[in-house]
């Protein structure tokens, strides 16, 4: 029996050995996750703790982690059962970074005031664009927010705003935020990264057929990579995005200081303009080289607002930093969704805001352009449904799409703009197919 016993022992030591040695190097991760999350959480979206832990960390394994908030301080740490810790940092303007080596007092700070005093019509742009919703459509928008268990919920909607014909015509809220709330838009961010890129174009600083000219990719494959393999996803940089383990993607926003310069550090693996693979680190390559076209730091960082935001009025709009001060041009967009619905509307309107041209229609044109092995499935930087991905909505649809299921679909045939904003922590439990179909049966009838 007593070697029975030992045999025992000594397997579930064996096994919790296993264990450790392959979930430790993952509770970085899982800390740095959850730290980010809950100080954007706190600081720009004005969620409370326990609001954190029910709604944005209520799943696995990142309902495991801990975080304390230091409001004097302005950081949250994590670490789960005391191990692996991570803080990331608040600072004005610039929103949450997430710090691996650096110290709070050694993160990039600045004093600019990125958003101007708001001009009266821009902020209110809604007030004279209502119209009523419908029985058909507000029932439509009512099934976002249904549950089939509220005791497990699995949709998490938090808002829903539909525009037709520049109206607003519908719009809910969960009962933890409004129409002031700043929500986070997540992969949404790239899209509004292509903007940004598409802003340079038109002003003639950049050429998207030319390569990037990157000095750390000029003695090897990677020196012909274009601007535009990066806007399409298909630059040929290896690039893992898998958020359930060690990946690329995970490493690069949980674990570095700089994350567009881990990004630019991975190596070439196929030739350019040849295979397609879905990579945040592309975007955050994007973002982070922007900086070459400015003269100063500040430029660089007033740039969206100064360019893009300010004139359309999306007063709320941040795009958060890095530790580093370069933007995080994948991931880190807060809003409302008032405001997340004028990028949407841009878009709808071919590039132009009250009379003035804001972006090119060639950049509206080309964002719809099917990038080269995908399927026609993505765009530069939107995802587009010219393949008819979507049965229930329009070929010409195409949007911004984020985790945990963010969307703005826009289309152009409808004259309609559709934003979805929640935490919905798996893939397939909000089906927007279906959900998008109700809207559109509900615009088509009553509008």
């Amino acid at each position: 029996m007593k070697i029975f016993k030992w045999i025992i022992i000594a397997t579930l030591s064996c096994g919790f050995v296993a264990g450790v040695l392959t979930y430790y190097p993952k509770l970085v991760i899982m800390s740095g996750y959850s730290a980010k999350i809950a100080c954007s959480c706190t600081f720009i979206g004005g969620l409370d703790k326990e609001t954190i832990y029910a709604k944005e960390l209520n799943f696995s394994p990142a309902n495991l982690v801990k975080f304390e908030i230091d409001t004097a301080q302005q950081t949250v740490t994590a670490s789960v059962f005391g191990l692996q810790k991570k803080t990331a940092v608040y600072r004005e303007g610039l929103g949450c970074a997430l710090l691996t080596e650096l110290k709070p007092k050694d993160a990039y700070r600045t004093n600019l005031k990125l958003h101007k005093t708001p001009d009266d019509s821009l902020l209110n742009w809604f007030d004279n664009r209502k119209k009523p919703t419908s029985s058909a459509l507000s029932t439509a928008i009512n099934k976002a927010f249904t549950e089939v268990d509220l005791r497990s919920p699995t949709k998490n909607t938090r808002a829903v705003v539909v525009l037709h014909k520049g109206k607003l015509i519908g719009e809910q809220y969960a009962p933890e935020v409004n129409q002031n709330t700043p929500l986070l838009g997540w992969s949404m961010t790239k899209s509004l990264t292509s903007t940004l890129i598409g802003l340079l174009v038109d002003r003639h600083k950049l050429d998207i057929e030319s390569v990037t000219e990157i000095p750390e990719w000029q003695n090897d494959e990677r020196s012909s990579i274009t601007w535009k393999h990066l806007l399409q996803m298909n630059s040929g940089l290896r690039w893992k995005e898998d958020y359930a383990d060690l990946s690329d993607a995970v490493t690069m926003l949980f674990n570095s200081d700089a994350i567009g310069q881990y990004a630019l550090s991975v190596p070439a693996e196929s030739t350019p303009g040849t295979l397609w693979n879905y990579s945040s680190g592309t975007s955050n390559i994007l973002s982070s080289q922007m900086r070459r076209f400015f003269k100063t730091k500040d430029d660089y960082l007033r740039f969206p607002y100064d360019s893009l935001f300010n004139r359309i009025g999306m007063y709320s709009m941040l795009i958060e930093t890095d530790a580093t001060g370069a933007f995080v041009g994948s991931s880190y967009a807060w809003a409302t969704a008032r405001d997340w619905a004028k990028i949407g509307q841009l878009y709808l309107q071919n590039g132009v805001w009250q009379g003035e041209q804001i972006v090119s229609e060639n950049w509206i044109s080309f964002v719809q352009e099917p990038a080269a092995g995908s399927e026609q499935l993505y765009g530069g930087h939107f995802w587009i449904n010219s393949g008819g991905h979507f049965p229930n909505v329009p070929l010409d649809a195409y949007s911004m799409n984020g985790f945990h299921s963010q969307r703005i679909m826009i289309i152009p045939s409808k004259d309609l703009v559709i934003v979805r904003l929640g935490v919905t922590y798996k893939r397939g439990d909000f089906d927007f197919n279906e959900w998008y179909g109700q809207v559109i049966e509900a615009v088509d009838k009553d509008y």
